[in-house]
């Protein structure tokens, strides 16, 4: 086979194969208000996987490691903070990180259920991967820290 025609084929099953694509956040604030909006409408929706940095990717996969197939350190959906939701009233907005223009803190303030919710979202803009998701802070009753739960479990003081 002539080498032109091999490269053609290459070239031509190449085309069949699907690309793959990692999420893109243009915006931490479109792309949060776009989770929530899902979230309110399907119980069943589930964040993409690939919107995280290196370092909260790792935390996830030593948690789910961890886990061993059961429900590890994490048992709620971080992004409602409960296992089960009624969301009204959200809203979300960004804070820019002063002298970090890489950075940004996403806010949504949220009710689920008759409880009042603001969690906090962490975001880094990398290089190679645009903006994604570093870390998530509940400032609710129950306030905790992702990366820490990820990692250490509850934190809960002794009495």
């Amino acid at each position: 086979m002539p080498a032109r025609t091999a490269i053609a084929l290459a070239a031509a099953a190449l085309m069949c194969v699907p690309a793959w694509a990692a999420t893109a956040i243009d915006d931490p604030v479109i792309f949060v208000r776009g989770v929530y909006a899902k979230l309110a409408s399907d119980q069943n929706y589930r964040e993409p996987d690939d919107i995280y940095s290196p370092r909260l990717s790792a935390l996830i996969a030593l948690e789910q490691k961890e886990a061993g197939g059961e429900v590890g350190r994490l048992d709620f959906d971080f992004w409602v903070n409960a296992q089960d939701w009624q969301l009204g009233d959200v809203t979300v907005s960004g804070e820019p990180v002063e002298g970090a223009k890489d950075r940004e803190i996403v806010v949504a303030k949220f009710r689920n259920d008759d409880r009042k919710e603001e969690i906090h979202f962490y975001f880094e803009r990398l290089s190679w991967a645009g903006w994604r998701l570093d870390d998530v802070r509940s400032f609710g009753d129950d306030g905790w820290t992702l990366s820490l739960i990820l990692k250490y479990g509850w934190d809960t003081p002794k009495k």
